[in-house]
């Protein structure tokens, strides 16, 4: 029993303020006194004019290089079949012929990997850029004095009542085309 008390008491020295917590914000939430409000940043992310600026940009930085690659897979296909069809050519000129396709694959697979390193470093630095805007657009929202509260990340169940991710979309789309949201 004794064993027991010492596995409770901390437990229980570390519930009691978490409970007390609770039951002070819950008190609170009731009265109405601050009110709560929660961004789905996946849909921000999703539906807001500078997010589909920034995959237009991308596509504009990225699309030739893309067609590049396109590009090569079709001229190794060709040599593919080009092999296939040409079977009665001697066997060195088939192994060699096999060994330059081989080596056109191998160089395809570093360009395409090194292609989608570059592609996912552009679109990380986009995207923190994007977040940066959303960020100071949740801060004017805050500032305005219409919530003491907003939370974006890791809620299990959010009601209409305090979503407002519409309200945040709509403050992205009125912001000047430069993105920035008053730094």
């Amino acid at each position: 029993m004794n064993r027991l008390n010492r596995l409770i008491r901390p437990l229980s020295l570390l519930f009691f303020p978490v409970w007390l917590l609770v039951c002070s914000f819950s008190a609170i939430a009731q009265d109405g006194s601050f009110k709560i409000g929660f961004v789905n940043t996946a849909r921000v992310l999703k539906e807001a004019p500078q997010a589909r600026k920034v995959e237009e940009r991308l596509k504009a930085e990225f699309g030739p290089r893309e067609a590049q690659l396109k590009e090569k897979r079709g001229e190794i296909l060709a040599l593919e079949d080009m092999l296939k069809s040409d079977s009665a050519s001697g066997s060195t000129q088939r192994r060699k012929f096999e060994r330059e396709i081989r080596l056109k694959i191998s160089q395809l697979k570093f360009l395409e990997q090194e292609f989608r390193e570059d592609q996912n470093l552009r679109r990380n630095e986009e995207i923190r850029e994007l977040q940066k805007v959303i960020s100071n657009v949740l801060k004017m929202q805050g500032d305005s004095g219409e919530f003491d509260l907003i939370l974006t990340e890791g809620v299990s169940y959010v009601s209409d009542q305090i979503d407002i991710t519409p309200q945040t979309i709509e403050m992205l789309k009125q912001l000047p085309d430069s993105g920035e949201a008053g730094q």
